[in-house]
């Protein structure tokens, strides 16, 4: 879209670009000295995977490709198939897209997969397929086949739903036009659209180039959804419309020309019918044609796909028309008319009724639409739609809808800017999937709000009808869907990271400074939730410009949304909350539940990021908040749960210990992480808007917002006098874009945090030796403390192997340790259930707390762990090597034994420190005496622990074998280490 429009006349495909970018690679990166390692010919096997990225048309007359003879010709099947359009590439994205969309996906590749044959079809090879995979069974009872017209059929749905949804559609082409407005501005030297010749300068051109500067005022535009108005779609009769054009079409011979005549010609037929509608004006409305279908214009899918039989497997054929199903569509392709109101004014309100009646006589006058009679034209539009709701399709929770006043919200700058903060953090450099944001996890937690808050005022509302008590209020609803909503605005970079990075600074401004430790690890830990302290200034900000939301909460309402982001504990003896009363106390334990853990935001984010990251999810948060119910614990109304549910408060923790120890505490994502932090605190000083705003500031400034906005204050406006407003706008403006800014900067200054940075994309990273549980330990030490602990244990264990191992040195400075935590509950070493109150079916006023026999025997006896790491800066593989069998030897309790291959202590003598399959590494044959000095060993009479076996005990001498029990005083060939 964009380089057609900057360069005419360049036909420049992606996958021309992805063979330059496979060339550079292989001159930057030395790829060709590995290509030739694994046995490759650089001259023919090149050619070949250069090929297979273009694309080869295995069906021409002449074969033309040099990387393979024509007998191989079913290989240029395989990446990207220009016979018949099933290839891997359609395979992978029309399944992940599916599942990253949310849209259920009908076909399944793995049944055309494993019925793949190669066969020959008019003297060459080709892909078949079984013929059993052409047709769908039972298709109203839904009992589908995956099959040829299936996957075609998911494409179709994919453009139809996605790639070219109304909205997405016209987005794409506002970027398009803020691309071309800056394409020469960006740079003084370049234009943007010359990076398609250097691929250096294409590599620094990544979603990042939405932050350029010279097209913002129709990128703010996109950011808060002002965007041009859909008025209607039509099916365009391509065939007629073509043959009124095909003198002008001569001479396009491509499909974008052809388009492009198609929207000009269209065009002018709008203006002739707009000219008597007034108050219409033809100017104000734009035309797209789109192409949308199956596969190659106007073809069959299967046309070009042949098939085998079970009972004769090589021989190839087409199928008849009457073999596959009549409920197949008559045509494949079809061209769409779309028609914009441009104007982003909010005239459309005024306009629309008149613009679509004119767009639907329009349709049904214009031979080249093609129209049926009997369609309605009386239908509103979605633009016209007085619903208060708007449906998003969610991929975790389905479609859910959220009210009018919440998308005015989402429709916010301060809020669009979470679609470029990832969720998990740096987790996507390991798990390719965890690429979601914070934008949708806070949409899912806003709904599962609105279901939670609901479920109860339908329950409460039955059971307290008698009494003519109502617990819950539409505000009180409304509230809380907000709280849920904005709990994520103020999140820096790549979310958690940022308040790490924010922790570290504090600690190396203490470091150089005096005071009372104490104060400044309590000022640190306060420190450490400044976002949600900077999420309720976002939401403040957002309220400010907006006159619906100031009208619709009082000062009340501000400060009960203030504290469910923040939270509130439930159990404290004297009510804390004072946006609402302490008969209402159950409502703070929805989004954020300080009480047992149990709400929204972790229901939301175990569901999505289970999703995302591929990791299976046993825990259905449906059960438990179907079940949700409120009942008076010690005075005060708590959320309570039925009896039957107990066991999955324990199964939603045990997810949370999964994702802990599989994905958010990964060691690769841990120590990119603390990489990028050191490459952000080396550019703070070069970029201002990294660092930190104080605390204090914006509790400040909040205040002032809340009397501005509930008219306690004469002020109406900001006062330029006070920094928070302009720091906060800058940190508005702060993304994971910061990392591609860094990455690409050539400015001197930030060359230390750009090499970082380097290291993190080209997987320079340190090597994690190993890690072991921590089991001796304080169980109220801190995890500082044991990290410490951990730490020294470490640097005696390398001084101690370095004595052991002469010809070996590791350097301690080259090591560094880490403790994570692992919990399995809400709250350090407690079991999750201790704060969880239940109720029975048949009394459900009565709260109690479930007893230990009522629950599963088989859950753990403790819910917290700590796991110590060792990471190593890697000097070479054999020091890697040395470091990990340095590693296992500590983590075996330094295991030693001394052998001889002599009786009696006597011949060559060889401390061995770790598992021996066999004796050639130590020059011996066999051992006839030992001395076990440390832990236990298991002998073996044969190599590789084979034969007969013998376990000898520590600090024990065994002069012969007979003293370790050989019968036939046979000598030992491989021995381990066990444990006790």
């Amino acid at each position: 879209m964009f380089i057609p429009e900057v360069q005419p006349g360049n036909k420049w495909q992606h996958e021309e670009a992805s063979v330059q970018m496979f060339r550079c690679m292989r001159k930057k990166n030395g790829l060709d000295k590995m290509i030739k390692d694994y046995g490759l010919n650089l001259d023919e096997d090149i050619v070949f995977i250069e090929e297979l990225i273009l694309g080869c048309n295995t069906s021409d007359s002449k074969w033309t490709a040099r990387g393979r003879p024509e007998n191989k010709s079913f290989l240029y099947e395989i990446v990207a198939n220009k016979l018949n359009g099933i290839d891997v590439d359609k395979w992978d994205y029309l399944s992940r897209d599916c599942h990253y969309l949310g849209i259920p996906n009908g076909f399944d590749h793995q049944r055309l997969l494993k019925s793949a044959r190669v066969c020959k079809v008019y003297g060459r090879n080709h892909i078949c397929f079984r013929d059993k995979s052409v047709v769908r069974v039972s298709l109203f009872l839904s009992q589908v086949v995956d099959n040829i017209y299936g996957m075609f059929q998911t494409r179709y749905t994919l453009h139809r739903q996605a790639l070219r949804h109304k909205i997405g559609y016209i987005i794409d082409v506002k970027i398009n036009k803020a691309l071309v407005k800056a394409d020469d501005k960006l740079s003084p030297d370049r234009k943007i659209s010359d990076a398609i010749d250097d691929m250096l300068e294409f590599t620094k051109l990544t979603d990042h180039i939405f932050d350029l500067d010279e097209a913002r005022s129709i990128l703010e535009d996109i950011v808060i959804r002002r965007l041009p108005k859909f008025v209607g779609e039509a099916r365009l009769n391509e065939n007629d419309l073509k043959e009124e054009l095909k003198a002008r079409l001569k001479e396009q011979p491509d499909k974008a020309s052809r388009i492009q005549v198609y929207q000009e010609e269209l065009q002018k037929q709008w203006r002739e019918i707009i000219t008597d509608n007034n108050p219409l004006n033809a100017e104000d409305f734009d035309i797209y044609v789109l192409d949308m279908g199956f596969g190659e214009v106007g073809k069959n899918p299967i046309d070009n796909v042949h098939f085998y039989s079970k009972n004769e497997p090589k021989k190839a054929f087409k199928l008849e028309k009457y073999q596959v199903s009549s409920l197949k569509p008559k045509r494949f392709h079809e061209y769409l008319v779309r028609v914009y109101y441009n104007k982003t004014d909010g005239s459309y309100q005024e306009v629309q009724h008149k613009a679509e009646e004119s767009f639907h006589k329009w349709c049904k006058s214009n031979e080249f639409i093609d129209s049926e009679e009997e369609e309605s034209v009386g239908e509103l539009s979605e633009n016209n739609q007085s619903s208060s709701v708007k449906i998003f399709n969610d991929p975790i929770h389905g479609h859910i809808e959220l009210p009018h006043l919440l998308v005015k919200i989402i429709d916010a700058p301060q809020f669009q800017r979470l679609r470029h903060i990832k969720q998990l953090g740096t987790k996507y450099l390991v798990y390719p999937g965890a690429t979601h944001t914070r934008f949708e996890h806070s949409l899912g937690m806003a709904y599962l709000a609105g279901s939670m808050i609901k479920v109860l005022q339908e329950e409460q509302q039955k059971a307290l009808e008698k009494i003519k008590q109502d617990l819950i209020d539409e505000k009180d609803v409304l509230c809380v869907q907000i709280a849920a909503l904005c709990y994520n605005l103020g999140h820096g970079p790549f979310s958690h990271l940022y308040e790490k990075l924010h922790r570290e600074a504090l600690k190396r401004e203490a470091c150089g400074s005096s005071g009372d430790g104490q104060q400044q690890a309590q000022s640190e830990e306060f420190r450490s939730e400044k976002w949600k302290v900077a999420s309720f200034w976002m939401f403040l900000d957002i309220v400010e410009k907006n006159d619906e939301l100031k009208q619709k909460l009082n000062e009340k309402d501000l400060l009960f949304i203030n504290e469910l982001i923040v939270g509130v504990d439930t159990a404290d003896p004297e009510w804390p909350g004072k946006g609402r009363s302490e008969d209402k106390a159950f409502l703070y334990e929805i989004v954020i539940n300080k009480w047992n853990g149990i709400d929204v935001h972790r229901w939301d984010y175990f569901a999505r990021d289970c999703h995302h990251l591929g990791i299976p999810n046993s825990f259905d948060h449906q059960r438990m908040l179907k079940s949700a119910w409120v009942c008076k614990v010690n005075g005060r109304n708590h959320i309570c749960f039925r009896d039957k549910v107990a066991d999955k408060v324990y199964d939603m923790f045990q997810t949370q210990y999964t994702l802990y120890s599989q994905a958010y505490q990964h060691k690769i994502g841990n120590i990119s992480q603390k990489k990028i932090i050191d490459a952000l605190l080396e550019a703070k000083d070069k970029l201002p808007k990294i660092s930190p705003i104080a605390v204090s500031k914006l509790q400040d400034d909040i205040e002032r917002k809340i009397q501005r906005i509930t008219g306690a204050s004469s002020d109406t406006h900001e006062d330029d006098k006070h920094p928070t407003p302009r720091e906060m706008r800058e940190f508005a403006k702060l993304t994971d874009h910061i990392f591609e800014e860094i990455l690409y900067s050539t400015d001197v200054g930030l060359e230390g945090a750009r090499k970082k940075l380097e290291d993190v994309v080209k997987r320079r990273l340190p090597k994690c030796v190993g890690e072991t549980r921590l089991i001796k330990r304080d169980k109220h030490a801190h995890k500082k403390a044991l990290n410490q602990a951990l730490q020294d244990n470490w640097n005696k264990a390398v001084d101690e192997w370095n004595k052991l191992h002469p010809t070996v040195f590791l350097d301690k400075k080259d090591f560094s340790t880490e403790v994570i935590q692992l919990d399995c509950t809400y709250s350090t070493g407690k079991n999750p259930i201790d704060n969880v109150y239940f109720y029975r079916k048949w009394n459900l006023t009565e709260a109690f707390k479930i007893k230990k026999y009522e629950v599963s025997s088989l859950l753990p006896e403790a819910f917290t762990e700590h796991v110590g790491r060792v990471y190593y800066t890697k000097n070479s593989d054999e020091e890697e090597k040395d470091a990990k069998e340095c590693f296992h030897w500590w983590r075996r309790d330094k295991c030693k034994i001394l052998v001889y291959d002599q009786e009696e202590f006597r011949g060559s003598e060889h401390l061995i420190t770790g598992d021996c399959p066999s004796l050639d590494a130590y020059d011996i044959k066999e051992v006839q005496s030992c001395k076990v000095h440390r832990g236990f060993w298991m002998l073996y009479e044969g190599r590789d622990y084979s034969e007969a076996e013998y376990i000898l005990q520590e600090k024990e001498e065994f002069h012969s074998p007979k003293d370790w029990g050989s019968r036939s005083n046979a000598s030992v060939l491989s021995l381990k280490h066990v444990r006790k």
